[in-house]
């Protein structure tokens, strides 16, 4: 223990001149208070932090004591070191180290025990020598890291530097009014706690870290259950040194190079100039937070917004996101769990909604009894229950919120902890850097400039993994995977970093990499933020380390806005753009989303705030596949009947099997032989009874011997009648590993089961009879070892021929079908698979009604087909193969599950998602839309109007549009389908690569389906709006119902901005309905102009301006390829001309019959279909149509 020097280490109580506070080496959190912002500087963002939140009443925070950056700077200008041994040492020991050696690699705490390791050797012999050195230490630091913001050297050399600093730190003792001022805060923490020996936490707290316009948190080290004066002392001393550690000196680096890249590119020096000021190396400074160390039961993080996107929640912005876990919350931060995910947020009665995501908590930190920390396996039974109970995480919640609070509303990122007496902690705070910063600078401003996949070439692609995408968007790239950050060096620029989990050492290799993977962590571990903060896609969570070990080397591509990665280097393209919700002009028709996924809707929460939005069309599909499992599978999980379907389709997959080796058999391909007749008899018992007898002519006479020959010859005359039922049933033989089937075949007990008859109950008792003596004699010849041998080399080549044919993975899968569906369960948190399909659908639908609080979000029930059925879990059981799904078993068709029905009222009741609406996909007839809707009502009560509930219909197939005025009598209103009703319409697989040229939807016979649509709404008085691709891809569809006036139209996020422009750039020409036709006819011979340019027949447009007489020239022009096809039909050049002909049509046949066509005609009889007489009735309906509340 050093004694307590007269120096000054905190102000005497009553002390309140800020002056002499900023002197002390040691502050309270009533000191950094009464500094006000000030105090960053003086005790960093931590401190600062830690001193408000340990201010707020509604919150309960530890005791703790800011050891000032005085103190730090003390230990940098009195600390003398011998610089000749400190670079000697190092020299010598650093050579020594092989970087390649798996073993160091692999250890992330390498760096950190070697120079702890160094500095007691340099003690240890400045001991000797008596030689403790002249120079002073920040001298020699200074000399050491000059032009390491600059230097072009490797990695190497970079982390030699960093070690040779932090060695020369930890070789010299700390001052002694330093010491004393440390060991005097943990006194002040001890006496506090009644408690001589209280385990504290000792941290690092930089200037800036953990503010708000600087993060850079877990840079410098944490040391945790530091018990003891000597221990906090020493721990002092090592978060001294860690401020030069190789992450934190590059983080610095990175951002002098980032500062001057910009300066490069704006043309301004002084960017360049002010970042080097301010992250000098030589300018680092340190202050530490040592805080009471509270024993946690259960821990985590949680922010005041969704973590992923900055969404706030409802216009009371009080949406918490919480990661929690066991044991100390380091697990959590540094992404060694995959925690639990809950969202907390208030309903408009002001009930707490809590949506729960189940984690994977199979790890905990906790203390070690021996000082510092230990990590330990949590119990299965324990991992799969909830880390916080709804009480516990509402608590959570409040506590959160209360902190926002303080800091004026804004984000806030906290740390917490529940102790086993059930007292909830809050252990750190600090505003959260990206989103707080986005919102306060573009308040209305959505960034959306990404990469992403394909979605064609997503759909098609391989799977290799799939996790949480902590990180939106795609990137590709060769992937480098990392046992620790000690293998930076294989991180090259484009490629793909991936590691069981990321640390701060690690962000240099990833602000290089296109995208990360990491196997554990949650939204706010150390992948998932930096990864944000980057800019960089990731899927964090993956949880199958060894899969993501073997892809070391392999080029992969990695979606962070779906959560997985596929095999190979997908087409990327780049989307969205900058999105400013308050320059969106105001539309008479809304506009609105199509969607399907909760990250991106709470990414793009904001746009609730443009006065004309809704979410048009919110897909099922998307969070089906978060249930991942079937759900008539689940209804027989928990029903019990899973095992025995199962056990059917495998019998079906069995009996495959035995037909393909039955006929590689016939064919030669595989050559199986056995010794029959041994089989035969040890099977039949036969054999061991004629060796017994055999045994038995010793001693007899004649008579009994000629007895017992003639016996012999019976059994082996029964030997041979069961021989030939073998030789019957060869195959069987040669093919099953069912020894029942074998008994079966050789005893003859098949030809008799045969002959009964199951009905007749004398049959039916002989069945029972004979199935029960095949079992007995199952029972008594399975482990004799020549019938084994057999059973398992006909095993062994079931396993080879089913590898080789592709059945192998479908029979495993199969097989083992009800223990994943059990554990999907299980993994999920839930008890039965309805309460899995029913929550998680739930959970889901309910963040879809938080983020767009207060719009209409029409929520469309599941529209799988079946071959998109047949892949979720157990899907094969129930779907059977159709050769056109998209005309096959689908909609209404097949029902609306009750669970996903159950779902819907769930999220509306329980969870306040009080604006969600019901639509109704694929309706192909009046019987199927009245019985739907009478179901609804009779089964489920939900009634149209009733708590403000709307039930509507898609219209997508002719039949809706032919017959609109009799299916709209039964909903309220339609969303136009335009991707179906195009290719219903124009009898076209929309997924047909050969007929894309046919798809179309400004096809008149299409458009005409949209207009008595949009029509029918206007005369019966209800909602029509838009859902399809076609407002999405087309220009002139977006202006047809802008003009006939629809409600409203949704579009995929990307093109919502510009579809808006669009839509309110046609409503200010106030084009009449009875001039649609015109504008179309317009806007078609516009297109063909510019096609006749693009082509090289500019020449026409100057001797023909009129759309007829285009007609007449192409008429002619194909007239004259024809001709020249006819001409060369059989010779070398008939392709040639075959395709020059097929390439024209392809340019112009379309857009010539557009132009051309009489759309005013089109626009009437859609008009009289209606029930409009004239232009002028449809006028007066839709000035009444836009006054009502859609």
């Amino acid at each position: 223990m050093v004694k307590q020097t007269s120096a000054q280490t905190e102000a005497p109580k009553g002390t309140s001149s800020p002056e002499a506070i900023r002197k002390q080496l040691v502050l309270t959190g009533a000191d950094i208070v009464q500094l006000g912002e000030s105090a960053e500087l003086l005790v960093g963002g931590k401190n600062y932090n830690t001193a408000i939140i340990s201010e707020i009443k509604e919150i309960q925070a530890p005791h703790f004591r800011a050891i000032s950056s005085v103190a730090f700077h003390r230990v940098l200008d009195e600390c003398k070191v011998n610089s000749r041994l400190v670079r000697a040492v190092v020299d010598r020991e650093y050579g020594r180290i092989d970087w390649n050696d798996p073993v160091i690699n692999s250890d992330p705490d390498y760096l950190q025990k070697l120079v702890r390791r160094l500095g007691k050797q340099i003690r240890e012999t400045i001991a000797e020598e008596q030689d403790p050195g002249s120079t002073k230490l920040r001298t020699f630091i200074n000399n050491v890291v000059e032009g390491f913001a600059t230097s072009p050297e490797g990695i190497d050399q970079l982390r030699k530097r960093s070690v040779m600093v932090q060695a020369a730190i930890l070789s010299t003792p700390l001052p002694p009014e330093v010491d004393a001022a440390v060991r005097s805060a943990y006194k002040a923490i001890c006496d506090a706690n009644e408690d001589e020996m209280v385990p504290v936490a000792v941290r690092s707290s930089a200037a800036g870290e953990d503010s708000r316009k600087k993060a850079f948190a877990g840079l410098q080290d944490t040391y945790l259950n530091m018990v003891g004066p000597d221990n906090v002392a020493e721990a002092y001393h090592w978060d001294c040194a860690s401020a030069y550690n190789l992450r934190s000196m590059t983080y610095r680096r990175e951002a002098i190079s980032d500062a001057i890249a910009k300066a490069d590119e704006l043309g301004d020096e002084s960017i360049g100039e002010a970042a080097k000021k301010e992250w000098a190396i030589e300018g680092t400074s340190l202050s530490v937070c040592i805080m009471q160390m509270i024993n946690p039961v259960v821990s985590g993080t949680a922010f005041a917004a969704d973590t992923a996107t900055g969404c706030r929640g409802t216009d009371r912005k009080d949406l918490v996101s919480i990661d929690a876990s066991y044991g100390l919350g380091e697990a959590v931060v540094g992404g060694k769990v995959t925690p639990d995910k809950l969202y907390v947020f208030t309903r408009d009665d002001g009930q707490e909604v809590i949506i729960r995501q189940m984690g994977c908590k199979d790890m905990r930190i906790v203390y070690d009894e021996r000082g510092g920390t230990r990590e330990e396996e949590v119990p299965e039974l324990e991992s799969l229950r909830w880390a916080l109970s709804l009480s516990q995480a509402s608590t959570v919640a409040r506590g959160v919120r209360a902190v926002s609070k303080a800091y004026g509303g804004i984000i806030m990122d906290t740390e917490f902890c529940i102790d086993a007496k059930d007292k909830l902690w809050f252990v750190q705070a600090r505003p959260e850097t990206r989103w707080n910063d986005e919102l306060e600078k573009h308040p209305n401003t959505i960034f959306m400039h990404r990469r992403e996949v394909d979605e064609k070439a997503a759909a098609e692609a391989e799977v290799l993994l799939e996790g949480n995408g902590a990180s939106r968007g795609a990137g590709h790239g060769t992937v480098r995977f990392l046992r620790s950050a000690l293998e930076l060096n294989k991180v090259n620029k484009g490629d793909v970093l991936a590691a069981e989990r990321t640390d701060p050492d690690m962000v240099p290799g990833m602000r290089i990499a296109t995208a990360i993977m990491a196997d554990v962590g949650g939204d706010t571990s150390h992948a998932a933020i930096t990864s944000r903060e980057l800019g960089i896609p990731a899927v964090i969570g993956i949880q199958r380390i060894d899969s993501i070990r073997s892809l070391d080397g392999v080029e992969v591509t990695v979606d962070g806005t779906r959560g997985r990665v596929y095999r190979g280097l997908l087409p990327l393209h780049e989307v969205g753009g900058e999105l400013d919700v308050s320059k969106l002009p105001e539309t008479k028709a809304r506009v609105g989303l199509v969607l399907a996924d909760v990250s991106q809707a709470l990414f793009l929460s904001r746009l609730r705030n443009f006065p004309r939005f809704k979410v048009g069309l919110l897909r099922a599909e998307f969070m089906l596949g978060n249930i991942s499992v079937h759900p008539q599978a689940l209804e027989a999980f928990d029903n019990g009947e899973l095992d025995s379907i199962v056990q059917v389709h495998m019998n079906e997959l069995e009996g495959r099997l035995s037909k393909v080796i039955a006929s590689q058999m016939e064919a030669g391909l595989i050559v199986f032989d056995f010794n029959l007749r041994q089989y035969v008899g040890e099977l039949t018992g036969l054999t061991r009874k004629m060796q017994k007898m055999a045994e038995e002519d010793r001693g007899m006479n004649a008579d009994e011997i000629l007895l017992l020959h003639r016996r012999m010859r019976e059994v082996d005359h029964k030997l041979d009648e069961y021989l030939e039922n073998a030789t019957r049933h060869l195959t069987t033989l040669k093919t099953s590993q069912d020894l029942a089937e074998h008994v079966k075949c050789i005893m003859g007990y098949d030809d008799e089961l045969a002959k009964c008859n199951p009905a007749d109950p004398e049959g039916s008792k002989r069945i029972s009879e004979i199935n029960a003596d095949i079992a007995d004699h199952v029972a008594r010849c399975k482990d004799n070892p020549v019938i084994t041998d057999h059973i398992a080399n006909i095993a062994k080549l079931r396993n080879e021929v089913s590898l080789r044919v592709g059945l192998k993975k479908e029979m495993d899968e199969m097989r083992d079908l009800p223990k994943t569906i059990a554990n999907i369960i299980k993994a999920r948190g839930y008890r039965s698979g309805k309460e899995h399909y029913v929550q998680t659908l739930a959970q889901n639908l309910a963040l879809f009604a938080m983020a767009f609080y207060g719009k209409k979000i029409v929520y469309r029930t599941t529209d799988f087909k079946s071959n998109e059925y047949r892949n979720l879990v157990g899907g094969n059981l129930f779907e059977q193969h159709e050769a056109n799904p998209m005309l096959g078993y689908r909609g209404v068709s097949r029902n609306i599950h009750d669970w996903e029905l159950e779902a819907f009222k769930t999220a509306r009741s329980v969870f306040g998602a009080s604006n969600l609406q019901l639509m109704l996909p694929f309706v192909r007839t009046l019987e199927e839309a009245r019985a739907m809707r009478q179901y609804l009502a009779n089964v489920h009560d939900m009634v149209s109007g009733k708590d403000g509930l709307k039930i509507i219909m898609m219209s997508e197939i002719p039949s809706n549009a032919i017959i609109s005025k009799e299916f709209i009598e039964e909903f309220d209103g339609f969303s136009i389908g335009s991707n179906d009703m195009t290719q219903m319409v124009l009898a076209t697989d929309r997924d047909n690569a050969r007929l894309q040229r046919i798809y179309d939807e400004e096809d008149p016979a299409v458009v005409w389906t949209i207009l008595a649509s949009i029509f029918t709404g206007q005369k019966w008085k209800k909602e029509v709006g838009f859902c399809g691709q076609g407002v999405s891809n087309s220009v002139i569809i977006r202006g047809v119902v802008a003009i006939a006036g629809i409600a409203s139209a949704s579009v995929v996020p990307d093109t919502y901005a510009q579809t808006v422009h669009d839509i309110h750039e046609v409503e200010q020409e106030n084009i009449p309905l009875s001039k649609l036709g015109e504008w179309l006819s317009k806007q078609h011979y516009e297109r063909l102009a510019k096609l006749l340019e693009e082509n090289g027949y500019g020449h026409i447009l100057k001797r023909y301006n009129a759309a007829s007489d285009l007609q007449e020239w192409y008429d002619g022009e194909q007239s004259r390829r024809f001709q020249q096809l006819r001409e060369h039909l059989g010779s070398a050049k008939e392709a040639f001309y075959r395709t020059e002909l097929e390439n024209f049509r392809n340019i112009f046949h379309k857009a010539v019959i557009y132009a051309t066509w009489d759309w005013s005609r089109t626009v009437e009889d859609a008009l009289h279909h209606a029930g409009f007489a004239t232009f002028e009735e449809q006028a007066q309906a839709l000035e009444e149509y836009r006054k009502l509340d859609f």
